[in-house]
């Protein structure tokens, strides 16, 4: 108590606050660099669409060892293919990380980001969850440090970027096209992911000028011919074309296309056929190869670390979740 209030009376003002703001800094670098990053993708049976999500996990490793935050990251999936969230947490954790922080790879709020991944990352328990896991040949973490998960892809501007991006490339002439955006969709959280879409085409009109967007939930594929065929054809009922980009984590717009088309009716294909050189699609494959990606996984989850300087930290097991919470725009008409 002596020294303090010595230190207190004798020093300078600013010598006291400056050396707070290094004490405060050197706690939180120490903070950041005992932390571990884990990316958490679905995953597929099909190597080539974890391909990208292994090589975006190979980019934010290096980024992160380049600047200091983590002490080491790791890439896993939810299910089909390895390594698995339980593999990912116990080798973070060998590797000295004292809390870790998960990013998951899904486009926005749905089953796997409430339910499926708590359960396998261990920060969330419920007799049905942990039979559902198993029944799937799942495994569940058993961490032994804290794990916060953030916000999915949808937090942010990233998707907005990357779809702009994507129609700025495919535009021609923006007031004779119309946009329309696929993606998979979840029935049970409808209207959360009906925002992150009307957010999306408000962004993308205002920033090309086009004046005419949708979208359609049309799952990888098995819904295309119910839902993405009568949006295009509503759209060109008022435009001459269609860009058509996709809202996916490592697929297309072409290549869910190429799918639906597969298990379509041939009496529609036909149909489709006549439509062919009226729709523009964008054959980027996914989110995840899209350039601002390893910026926006690493932003999400320093952002995390940042924010748990001035919170009581939590006890081992525990979790918190970061969630976007933004209201998007209304969605433009015709």
């Amino acid at each position: 108590m002596e020294v303090t209030s010595m230190t207190a009376t004798h020093c300078p003002w600013w010598t006291v606050l400056t050396l707070s703001a290094t004490l405060a800094s050197v706690s939180l670098a120490s903070a950041d660099e005992d932390a571990g990053l884990c990316i958490i993708a679905h995953g597929s049976p099909v190597e080539h669409w974890n391909a990208p999500v292994r090589e975006l996990g190979r980019t934010v490793a290096e980024e992160a060892a380049a600047s200091r935050h983590f002490k080491a990251v790791r890439t896993a999936m939810l299910e089909f293919a390895q390594p698995d969230v339980p593999t990912a947490i116990t080798e973070l954790e060998a590797a000295g990380c004292k809390r870790i922080v998960a990013v998951p790879l899904f486009i926005a709020p749905s089953r796997h980001t409430h339910f499926d991944l708590p359960t396998v990352l261990g920060i969330y328990s419920s007799p049905r969850m942990r039979a559902l896991i198993g029944e799937d040949g799942g495994r569940v973490a058993q961490p032994k440090v804290p794990v916060v998960v953030t916000q999915a892809l949808d937090g942010g501007d990233l998707l907005c970027r990357f779809a702009v991006d994507e129609v700025r490339r495919l535009s021609e002439a923006p007031k004779e096209e119309a946009l329309v955006i696929l993606a998979h969709g979840d029935a049970a959280h409808r209207e959360l992911i009906d925002k992150t879409m009307r957010r999306i085409v408000t962004y993308c009109c205002g920033q090309t000028g086009i004046d005419y967007a949708d979208w359609a939930y049309v799952g990888m594929g098995q819904g295309y011919a119910q839902q993405a065929l009568p949006t295009y054809a509503e759209a060109l009922e008022h435009k001459k074309r269609v860009l058509v980009v996709g809202i996916y984590v490592a697929s297309s717009a072409q290549s869910i296309h190429e799918r639906g088309m597969r298990t379509m009716p041939e009496t529609l294909k036909t149909a489709v056929d006549s439509l062919e050189d009226r729709l523009i699609l964008s054959a980027r494959q996914g989110v995840v190869t899209y350039h601002g990606t390893p910026k926006w996984v690493l932003e999400a989850a320093t952002n995390v670390l940042d924010s748990a300087a001035n919170v009581p930290t939590h006890a081992p097991g525990r979790t918190a979740v970061a969630q976007n919470a933004g209201r998007p725009p209304a969605r433009p008409g015709p």
